[in-house]
């Protein structure tokens, strides 16, 4: 079953002179499944769209659909419990490492699955399982989170959401401040995360992720849906348009065709595409 907003709107302090309107009469559908971006300018809405999913906030209109739960703007049809709600959404913070906070690795990663219910040596299960997934060893365990490298408190805290084993992953700027091959290794995570089944909801201003991972697309503008789309055919257009940066590989892919050869944009997601169709239209010469 898929996400499902309905008409939805949030204002930020309403009837107060600080009142404004953040997103207005959203209607969109996320697939299950699906690896899907949420992009658009700074502040067009997209940090407050998804904090709707596991309902840290309520619309002021509308209603917002996971699976079963009702996130509604009528506190009445609203459903009150919200703790299935928060297991099966797991939400990650831009700079996760800063929800870090208890003694040791084992103990952090391990409290989301008590808090749901696990007993302790359930807990402590589910917290070795996500910590093998990120790539952080027994070593770890007994070490304290706050004594960690950056990279590493950042795998440390994805492990303790997905410890709680979510149906829907939502990830919120996830490379900032990484370098590229910190990012590249945060994103190839989430890609197994992905493969194994899990929804992935994406929000980058990077383009060049959405190109390579991304199998679906959700445009922002002025809090309003301005585009839903795959990768490819966002960026075959201006992408100017929406202020976003056209992705490196197509950027080099365009200074190709320019000097003759015959690259078809839109089936290029990663380098090894883009090498496969260069040898392929060099043996047809």
């Amino acid at each position: 079953m898929p996400i499902s907003f309905q008409n939805v709107s949030y204002i930020y302090n309403p009837k107060t002179p600080m009142e404004k309107r953040a997103l207005s009469h959203i209607n969109l559908e996320i697939a299950e499944g699906s690896f899907t971006a949420i992009v658009g300018r700074t502040g067009c809405g997209k940090s407050t769209l998804i904090q709707h999913l596991n309902a840290l906030i309520n619309p002021s209109e509308g209603l917002v659909l996971v699976d079963s739960f009702h996130n509604d703007a009528n506190k009445k049809k609203r459903d009150k419990k919200m703790k299935p709600l928060r297991k099966s959404v797991g939400l990650v913070f831009q700079f996760p490492e800063y929800q870090l906070f208890d003694e040791t690795v084992e103990k952090d990663v391990a409290f989301g699955p008590k808090n749901f219910g696990a007993t302790k040596e359930e807990a402590l299960e589910k917290a070795h399982a996500a910590l093998a997934e990120v790539g952080l060893d027994e070593s770890f365990y007994e070490r304290s989170p706050f004594e960690l490298s950056g990279g590493e408190k950042r795998r440390v805290a994805i492990a303790g959401i997905l410890a709680m084993e979510p149906k829907y992953l939502v990830v919120d700027e996830p490379t900032a401040g990484l370098d590229p091959l910190g990012a590249r290794d945060v994103m190839d995570l989430f890609k197994k995360v992905h493969e194994a089944g899990t929804t992935l909801i994406l929000v980058t201003h990077d383009m060049d992720i959405v190109l390579s991972y991304c199998t679906d697309v959700i445009v922002l503008e002025h809090g309003e849906v301005a585009k839903v789309c795959k990768p490819a055919d966002l960026f075959g257009e201006e992408v100017e348009r929406y202020s976003l940066q056209t992705p490196f590989l197509y950027s080099f892919a365009s200074r190709l065709s320019a000097k003759g050869y015959d690259i078809d944009a839109k089936e290029l997601r990663d380098v090894s595409d883009l090498a496969k169709q260069i040898a392929l239209r060099r043996n047809k010469k």
